[in-house]
């Protein structure tokens, strides 16, 4: 049925071209006007609902309202023999600068406190408040930061930023990496097509869906959030199907063409092949990428459905503006040549002929495996293998300035307040107490009696002092006058004395108010500092009542030290809160950059294999339905964990390791790519999987001969996999010249990864085993085969 349907919208579009190319016209226009005034800047800030550290973040918003907003340091380091207070005026002058930028709630000097400055006296730094949140910060705000920050750099003061201050919203989406990309993939398509017109219709499309699925985004983005990647991550997977659904499709008709049907007819007829693939081909991957909201992390919600989204528009594309093009082109699809060879097809009428050649390479290639199917088959594996070796190194993490690249600023920052204040100084770990007993009068008369004490103390030696000095003075006042006058002088001490007390015990009455109320929670805080690995402990803020409160816990080891991991375990723990807080009463709950990446990894890892089964259950299913096999779709599954280790492997060595220097900062590999990886990859694979194995098991339906199946169906559609393979390479291959370090690491995994699955995979280890499991590759137990629809992938070929 829904070939049919293709076939006729196929047949429709080639002849009302300009119907449709003026309906997608008028979307994209109307797309583009609401992205106009509905578009807001993306946000690099990461929620993660339902961790406990999240929840800690949550906690410490609704009970400090308005704190929520983000922080950044910018720090000195003084050089030539200078130190800090030597440098003061320079430094005082960026303070105030910066104070004065837009966007900027607060600047904190380091001489306003003595522990802003490190011990040696060469390195310091100044505290930086901003109004909005991470992630939401403003580019003129970072860039009038950034300026006050070049105008006092000189060879006695080096400056530098990290935190907020820096934005990690990539500034351009597209550059020139990924312009060169697709221009490869122009010169893939003039190659296989043969026609500039031909190669450039799959480029123009691709654009068209592209520019639809980011209007479209953008136009939304008042009522959802957008991650900085997600929009570059729609481009990425919008112009590599988009074009490659575009060539499968071309190629097809151009082969009706060439067999003698009308430009009209063959246009139909692509269209419910070829166009019935690609809607099989996009279902499997939007399946794969809307499953990431089993996760349930918003921001990979919302990256996962825009990806759908992105690859469903394409596919849509694909299947009604390509028909229409071809109205419009007619036969200058095809090249000089080609157009004298397609008139005289056309003349004698429609020809059953094949579209394999047996002298081309890929014909050729396929008859070698199938020969050699067990050589074919463990030299791709070893091959795999290698690729996978460093893959169990694999180590997660979020962008932090510990792996900034070592020329930026942030990492220089985070070097020198490593120098001067310690490792663990870059990753406090915020403690979240709640359930403190109340304020208490004793809490008060705790803190009151020591002042009024010490008050008391320095009063008696005071009053002591000018008791002694005024009986000094009446001993030499020898007339009335001088002893009137000295009376006079007493009185008025005595009346300043009265007015001083009273402005002294009011004071005091203030501080007691201020500090009775961190008087509990400093005894958390003081048991605290008592366990291993704590460098210092600072209750940072409380409730007036003191019930609730921020406890600042500075680690001695690095955040990404394993000690600094066993710390926030320590810290959680039931039995270690019982012990620090004197009960059960008062509860602890442990935040910050560390332990909301340990949340995050053991969230990922708790939700992998779910997404797994849902990803592959659907799609295996699918697979049965589409092939009536059940080996084909098992070994469809473990050629794509063969592509997924491998991708992984490569991962580590190039952008953990730095292998090669492609990476500016080898680091952790960031926690989100490998399973946003692996449902792009799943989806892709399955692509090729649909359009190799389709042949393969449209010649068996015909000959029942296996291995001759296998030679026929690759030999068919290995050329047209082939260059789809290289597209897709070339376009995730540019955009590793991206800027962001994590669209660099995401773009290599995806071009790495169907390098893998298209060359070794799909047309290696798929031929070789399709060759051993000869007739069984086609077994289905009949009592599913009687409950499964009947549906063929390309359609009815009439």
């Amino acid at each position: 049925m829904m070939a049919k349907n293709l076939h006729k919208l196929g047949a429709w579009a080639y002849k009302n071209p300009w119907r449709v190319i003026a309906g997608w016209t008028a979307i994209l226009i109307l797309l583009g006007v609401l992205a106009f005034h509905f578009a807001r800047p993306t946000s690099s800030a990461i929620s993660i609902p339902g961790t406990e550290a999240q929840k800690a973040i949550d906690r410490v918003g609704e009970i400090f309202p308005g704190s929520g907003g983000g922080t950044g340091r910018i720090v000195f380091e003084a050089k030539n023999g200078k130190t800090i207070a030597d440098l003061k005026p320079q430094i005082t002058t960026l303070t105030d600068k910066v104070a004065k930028v837009d966007g900027i709630s607060q600047v904190a000097s380091p001489f306003v406190d003595a522990s802003f400055v490190s011990k040696s006296g060469t390195i310091a730094y100044a505290q930086v408040l901003m109004d909005k949140g991470v992630g939401s910060i403003t580019n003129s705000t970072i860039d009038g930061v950034t300026s006050a920050v070049d105008s006092v750099r000189s060879k006695d003061l080096q400056v530098e930023m990290g935190g907020a201050l820096i934005s990690n919203v990539p500034k351009d989406i597209i550059g020139a990496g990924e312009v060169g990309g697709v221009v490869v993939a122009l010169v893939v398509l003039v190659i296989t097509l043969g026609s500039l017109i031909a190669a450039g219709m799959p480029i123009l499309t691709a654009l068209i869906g592209v520019a639809v699925s980011a209007a479209g985004l953008f136009s939304l983005s008042q009522v959802i959030t957008i991650s900085s990647t997600t929009p570059v991550l729609a481009m990425m997977l919008g112009l590599a199907v988009g074009i490659d659904y575009a060539l499968f499709i071309i190629n097809k008709y151009r082969f009706y063409a060439q067999s003698g049907m009308a430009f009209k007819d063959a246009s139909a007829r692509s269209i419910g092949t070829a166009g019935n693939a690609v809607v099989f081909a996009a279902l499997t991957v939007v399946i794969a990428l809307a499953a990431l909201s089993v996760v349930n992390i918003p921001f990979m919600t919302t990256m996962g459905l825009v990806g759908a989204a992105s690859i469903a528009i394409a596919a849509l594309v694909a299947i009604s503006l390509i028909p229409a093009i071809l109205g419009v082109v007619g036969k200058y699809v095809f090249s000089k040549k080609q157009r004298l060879s397609v008139a005289k097809a056309q003349s004698q009428g429609p020809q059953k002929i094949t579209d394999v050649q047996p002298s081309s390479i890929w014909y050729r290639w396929g008859k070698v495996i199938a020969k050699h199917p067990i050589v074919a088959l463990v030299a791709a594996t070893l091959v795999i293998g290698v690729i996978a070796l460093p893959a169990h190194n694999l180590t997660l993490g979020l962008p932090t300035d510990q792996y900034a690249a070592k020329n930026s600023t942030e990492r220089a920052a985070y070097d020198l307040l490593s120098k001067g204040f310690g490792d663990g100084f870059n990753g406090p770990l915020t403690v979240v107490v709640e359930g403190l007993p109340a304020v208490s009068d004793a809490d008060r008369n705790a803190i009151r009696q020591p002042a009024l004490a010490e008050y008391n103390n320095e009063v008696t030696a005071a009053t002591a002092q000018q008791q002694a000095l005024f009986t000094q003075e009446m001993a030499t006042a020898t007339t009335p006058a001088q002893q009137l006058a000295l009376q006079q002088q007493i009185a008025a001490v005595q009346v300043a004395g009265a007015a001083q007390k009273t402005a002294a015990l009011a004071m005091i009455d203030q501080k007691v108010a201020e500090y009775a109320k961190y008087v509990q929670l400093k005894k958390v805080a003081d048991n605290i500092a008592k366990l291993g690995n704590v460098a210092q402990v600072l209750p940072a803020k409380v409730t007036d009542d003191g019930t609730k409160g921020i406890i600042q816990v500075t680690p001695k080891s690095a955040p990404s030290d394993v000690a600094t991991t066993n710390l926030i375990k320590t810290l959680r723990d039931k039995s270690t809160q019982k012990s620090v807080t004197g009960g059960d009463a008062v509860s602890l709950a442990v935040t910050g950059s560390t332990a909301l990446q340990e949340d995050i990894n053991a969230k990922l890892a708790a939700a992998l294999p779910i997404y797994l089964a849902v990803v592959v259950g659907l799609s295996f299913i699918l697979l049965i339905v589409a092939f009536r096999s059940i080996l084909v779709p098992l070994k469809a599954t473990i050629g794509f964990l063969l592509s997924v280790v491998a991708m992984f492997g490569a991962l580590v060595a190039v952008f953990q390791w730095g292998w090669f220097g492609i990476a500016a900062a080898p680091g952790p590999i960031v926690s989100f790519i490998p399973i946003i990886g692996i449902g792009i990859l799943f989806g892709l694979a399955m692509d090729y999987e649909f359009f190799l194995v389709s042949g393969m098991h449209e010649a068996y339906a015909h000959t029942k001969n296996a291995t001759g199946a296998v030679i026929h169906g690759f030999g068919m559609g290995s050329k047209v996999v082939t260059a789809a393979g290289v597209i897709m390479v070339s376009v995730f291959t540019g955009f590793v010249f991206n800027h962001d370090s994590t669209i660099q690491a995401l773009g290599f995994a995806l071009a790495l990864g169907i390098l893998v699955d298209a060359f070794l995979v799909r047309m290696t280890i798929v031929p070789a085993v399709m060759t051993l499991m000869g007739k069984n590759a086609w077994w289905l137990p009949n009592w599913i085969d009687r409950r499964l629809p009947h549906i063929s992938i390309e359609g009815e070929d009439e």
